[in-house]
């Protein structure tokens, strides 16, 4: 190999090693599961204390008939602060069927899940998860919102901070459009 083909020869090397590292990167990112339960599964059991709110507890079973939006929130996650305003928006306007909005708090001191309904002005039950739901669920990232059907099913799983339209959508898919 000539001294003019060694660096030609080094270059297509390197463009080889950066599109294979590349190709790996948007496998490993567009190939990964995201966070929360896989949309179409029955949705897992649990049973929360709620902190804040109308009951002492909730379970799956309680919601069962009726579709319910489950966000799963921190007090201390900006992105979950920034999603309230339309969360509780949602949960205020008049539907053509009963949907139950509930917060999961995953903070360690239930304090914090008291005082981020206070706060936020959460107009819906927060529940205090002691982690199970959060292991249960598979939630990586906060917020997480997965809707449930009246059945039970796992129907909408979606991270950050969704837009108004988005959850409109969603509540619709469920029958639970606004009036």
């Amino acid at each position: 190999m000539s001294a003019e083909q060694a660096p030609k020869q080094s270059a297509g090397s390197l463009r080889l090693l950066v599109a294979l590292v590349a190709l790996g990167l948007a496998v490993y990112w567009f190939g990964r599961r995201s966070t929360g339960p896989e949309t179409g599964a029955p949705a897992k059991d649990f049973a929360l204390t709620v902190v804040a709110g109308q009951v002492p507890r909730v379970t799956l079973a309680d919601l069962h008939g009726r579709p319910a939006l489950i966000e799963v929130v921190a007090s201390w996650c900006g992105v979950c602060r920034r999603a309230a305003p339309t969360l509780a928006a949602a949960a205020r306007a008049p539907r053509k069927r009963e949907v139950r909005f509930l917060a999961v708090s995953v903070d360690d001191d239930p304090n914090a899940a008291r005082a981020l309904a206070r706060d936020w002005q959460i107009p819906y039950d927060v529940a205090h998860d002691d982690g199970s739901f959060a292991r249960s669920y598979g939630i990586s990232l906060l917020p997480t919102l997965v809707l449930i059907d009246e059945t039970g099913r796992v129907r909408h799983v979606a991270t950050g901070a969704p837009s108004p339209a988005a959850v409109e959508r969603w509540l619709g898919d469920v029958g639970a459009e606004r009036l």
